[in-house]
């Protein structure tokens, strides 16, 4: 694997049909394997490419393949393991035994239903597990809800992988011991088990965790951050804090500026003209507030750009006189 391409930014301003362009002329021009990955809850990948795509990959040309995944599906596959496993260590304990309406709240509780959103949301990032086990793609482009989404997924392998659960395994002695000392002081006549449901459970969360260091190895490697904006006070603001937020993860290595309004629509417009002058100045300003960002401009399209040719046309567009290296490894420079 070669890159992973984030992009996140505030909603509407243009950050999905960026990325699938992008993810098209890097694809087309380097004639490299490449997946796009929909990370936003609400996916539109399908309408921009005018094609079917799911929760199935989906190739939409020789070398990119596309995917919108279903998060219930991750969800279920990270989740039902473990809590089966740990249902069943509990009932170990015979404390339900005990209360039948404790062992009704336990049943309850253990569903991936119950998971909080940004749990629900990181659980995509098994599929750039798979991706690199797979070895079949160069470069990986993700599509990702808007920042604050974006903050929650980045949250779980970084403080979830790292710290709680390095925490949590580096007791597991101490932990064993007692659970069976519990046990066996609840349930004396039961034989001592070599291989008990906390044992499973925790060989299981070792698991969880070497795909979660795969996951930290790949953000750390090979991650380039970038994120999309409009020239809009509100939405400088809420990029300028972003770049903010976000430095705790990963550095932001570029900014998207898009929907800048053409000289060739204003036509002696003097509302376009001044509109034009505002956001001018926006991006001065957001040069200034950012500095030492390399920066990208769009103008505003006059048709949308659907189906991979016309994304291969906007691609040039945005990346003219950009060579491909430029694009995939950026001067800090915002001039």
């Amino acid at each position: 694997m070669r890159k992973v391409f984030v992009f996140s930014g505030k909603g509407g301003v243009g950050k999905t049909t960026i990325s699938s362009a992008t993810a098209v002329k890097i694809s087309e021009d380097l004639q490299e394997k490449t997946l796009l990955i929909s990370f936003d809850i609400a996916h539109n990948l399908s309408d921009i490419f005018e094609t079917e795509i799911g929760d199935k990959i989906t190739p939409v040309s020789d070398h990119l393949d596309v995917i919108e995944p279903d998060p219930e599906h991750y969800i279920k596959e990270y989740s039902d393991p473990i809590f089966k496993l740990i249902k069943k260590t509990i009932y170990d304990l015979a404390i339900p035994k005990m209360s039948p309406s404790l062992k009704l709240l336990i049943d309850s509780m253990l569903h991936s239903e119950n998971l909080p959103k940004q749990a629900k949301t990181a659980a995509f990032f098994q599929l750039f597990f798979n991706a690199s086990r797979s070895k079949e793609y160069e470069f990986i482009f993700a599509d990702f809800p808007p920042t604050g989404g974006t903050i929650n997924i980045f949250e779980v392998p970084k403080f979830f992988v790292q710290e709680i659960m390095n925490n949590f395994l580096s007791y597991k002695t101490p932990i064993v011991l007692a659970y069976e000392g519990v046990r066996r002081a609840l349930n004396p006549t039961k034989m001592l088990s070599l291989s008990s449901p906390l044992s499973k459970l925790m060989d299981h969360l070792k698991k969880v965790k070497k795909r979660g260091d795969v996951v930290n190895d790949i953000i750390e490697k090979h991650l380039t951050l970038r994120l999309v904006t409009i020239p809009e006070w509100a939405a400088i603001q809420e990029t300028v804090r972003a770049v903010q937020n976000l430095a705790i993860f990963h550095d932001v290595d570029g900014v998207y500026i898009n929907k800048i309004i053409g000289n060739d629509i204003i036509n002696d417009n003097e509302f376009l003209k001044k509109m034009r002058e505002n956001q001018l100045k926006r991006i001065d300003q957001i040069k200034e507030m950012l500095p030492n960002k390399p920066y990208w401009t769009l103008e505003q399209e006059t048709t949308e750009p659907l189906d991979f040719e016309n994304l291969y046309k906007l691609a040039n567009k945005l990346y003219k006189n950009i060579t491909i290296d430029e694009i995939i490894e950026p001067p800090n420079s915002s001039d």
